[in-house]
């Protein structure tokens, strides 16, 4: 089976696009805020979550192009980034106020789980989305 990629374009994701992640974000209290929003006993996505992933938006670093915003059944919050076959990313805000994510560059799979804070992203997912970049960097120089 082939999976077809969207095409990643590096945008700077200052204001407008910082804004729209927030507001893709701000919609899911209102499709998934309640118990079984999917028909299939999904978790409510909470205020909190929510609130959490606000703030993790705004801390997205600029090389990055805006992120897919989803509700998962567990009551998460993901940030997905598919840049190709061989480098995708994907951040969830839990409801436990801990952030997980899971990530494949090339060769190298990393994955986790860490406690929120409102300082700063954790070091492993920052050091996740410098593997993006440099996944969806094309190489020059005879590489």
């Amino acid at each position: 089976m082939v999976k077809a990629f969207r095409e990643y374009k590096p945008v700077q994701l200052e204001n407008r696009g910082k804004l729209s992640v927030k507001q893709s974000v701000a919609n899911l209290l209102a499709t998934a805020g309640q118990e079984d929003w999917d028909g299939e006993n999904a978790l409510a996505v909470s205020s909190r979550t929510v609130e959490i992933a606000v703030k993790l938006a705004g801390l997205l670093p600029g090389f990055l192009a805006p992120p897919d915003v989803s509700a998962s059944p567990q009551g998460e919050i993901d940030f997905t980034w598919d840049v190709s076959e061989n480098a995708m990313l994907t951040v969830s805000v839990c409801p436990s106020d801990k952030i997980a994510f899971a990530g494949v560059f090339k060769d190298l799979k990393l994955y986790g789980t860490r406690p929120w804070t409102d300082v700063f992203l954790p070091y492993p997912v920052q050091f996740c989305f410098e593997m993006l970049k440099e996944s969806a960097t094309p190489k020059t120089g005879g590489q």
